[in-house]
């Protein structure tokens, strides 16, 4: 009887032993971690390493070493031409991403899988943000869009002056191919495609940019006060157009500036 008491005694003890170490090991991964990376998990948690798990390691990083870096270079471009927060969860990104080809070089292809997914699911999490916000960014260029194609349908000189009819006409079939890479981009949001989206957005705010820029007046022309005016359409979508090209807008001002730069011959 004291034996089967003593017995319960000690199975209880090492059950408590147990949660108490599991809940110690359990560690969050650290992107400034040691290379023993086996104690930033506890046993559950320990990636599999056996044969056939590098050689599945070894596929996936072949592909995240490249895929990653790509999207971190489309990530880098829309940071530098839009404000809207997003630098802290981009350096994070990079860090995670430095992490995981440190491990890769080291041919730890284990935890060098750990990283790379970890930083896909990164990338992933803030392109969804972004394509959220360019969505709105494209619907507002497209509400525009409606007012100057409604204004120069309703114009009585379109229908008698080729010109404009024609350009009302062009306008028309751009907003239509706008609209159809809004509804594309959303598709591919919905999909979790997200890079993607992102492209279809950015086509469907050209057409949408390009529509208020033909529909705008210079400045010397007709000597109008109100409505769009060709600078002032320029100034405020200088940022999409050259993020449209994947463009950092800086570097886009940079090299316009040191081409107009020339020195007087002597």
């Amino acid at each position: 009887m004291n034996y089967g008491r003593l017995f319960l005694v000690l199975i209880s003890f090492i059950m408590v032993f147990n949660l108490s170490a599991s809940s110690q090991e359990l560690k969050e991964l650290d992107t400034k971690g040691s290379d023993n990376l086996n104690e930033n998990f506890n046993q559950a948690e320990k990636p599999d390493d056996s044969y056939l798990a590098q050689f599945h390691a070894q596929d996936v990083v072949a592909k995240l070493v490249k895929k990653n870096l790509e999207q971190i270079y489309l990530l880098n471009v829309i940071v530098a031409n839009f404000d809207k927060g997003w630098k802290a969860d981009y350096d994070k990104i990079y860090d995670e991403y430095k992490r995981a080809i440190e491990l890769y070089y080291k041919r730890d292809m284990i935890f060098a899988k750990v990283w790379f997914e970890r930083n896909q699911k990164s990338i992933s999490d803030l392109m969804k943000k972004m394509a959220e916000q360019y969505n709105k960014d494209t619907q507002l260029i497209l509400d525009d869009c409606h007012a100057q194609i409604i204004a120069l349908h309703l114009n009585q000189k379109t229908r008698s002056d080729p010109n404009k009819f024609k350009e009302l006409i062009q306008n028309q079939s751009r907003l239509k191919i706008a609209y159809g890479q809004m509804d594309d981009a959303e598709n591919e949001y919905t999909s979790k495609n997200y890079e993607q989206s992102l492209y279809h957005f950015r086509v469907a705010k050209a057409y949408g940019i390009r529509i208020l820029e033909t529909v705008a007046y210079a400045d010397e022309s007709d000597g109008k006060n109100d409505g769009l005016k060709v600078k002032d359409v320029k100034e405020k979508y200088k940022k999409d157009k050259a993020d449209n090209r994947n463009r950092i807008y800086e570097d886009v001002q940079k090299g316009e500036q040191k081409a107009g730069d020339t020195t007087n011959p002597q």
